[in-house]
């Protein structure tokens, strides 16, 4: 089922509709500072999943940090180059992602949940292989096992997610050590929130 599969087209589509609906108020500021608190301002950081690039990156970037925007959608991308017209970002499908380089940190914030739950265990490879040691992985997860849709500009978005033992085990089975976590944060949209930091053995 394409719409299950590959969540990114459907953004290709109510794109214009997500850039005027997306949150602006940065809900999410606690985390990103607690982010470069861990990192150091001159961090370099992947963000999985950018969007519009609109309000984490432009945070991010305006602190001083160098942030690369990752997006599978085209026409998400196109509005991001247009927000901030002096970032890196690139069109890809986060699961076969191979840049070849390593980040300080990698964001997956309320994007890598838009992928099937059995397409998640193998991104914590992805992960660990762009990360620096002691990098730092954040991520939004559901918090348990299942699937759900939600309606997004009058399409029908996917969302799956593994429970909280699945994911601590993924993270532990990849050199992960969990920093924080954070289940339906009410002062950030209800958000379940990772933080982990890499450590090879």
């Amino acid at each position: 089922m394409e719409e299950k599969k590959n969540v990114f087209k459907i953004y290709n589509i109510i794109a214009d509709w997500f850039a005027a609906n997306r949150p602006q108020e940065l809900m999410e500021k606690a985390y990103l500072d607690k982010l470069i608190q861990l990192t150091g301002k001159d961090a370099h950081i992947l963000d999985l999943g950018c969007g519009t690039g609109k309000p984490m990156m432009h945070y991010l970037i305006g602190q001083g940090l160098q942030v690369t925007g990752i997006d599978g959608s085209h026409r998400i991308l196109e509005i991001a180059k247009q927000n901030l017209p002096s970032a890196v970002f690139i069109q890809a499908d986060m699961r076969t992602l191979r840049l070849n380089r390593k980040f300080h940190a990698i964001i997956a914030w309320h994007s890598f949940f838009h992928l099937p739950a059995e397409d998640q265990p193998a991104m914590f490879e992805v992960f660990k292989d762009h990360l620096h040691d002691k990098g730092i992985l954040i991520f939004t997860s559901g918090t348990e096992h299942g699937e759900a849709w939600g309606m997004n500009g009058g399409e029908n978005l996917f969302h799956a997610s593994l429970n909280r033992d699945q994911y601590q085990t993924l993270l532990e089975a990849h050199h992960f050590q969990v920093i924080a976590y954070q289940e339906n944060d009410p002062q950030c949209g209800n958000a379940t929130v990772w933080i982990a930091q890499l450590s090879l053995p």
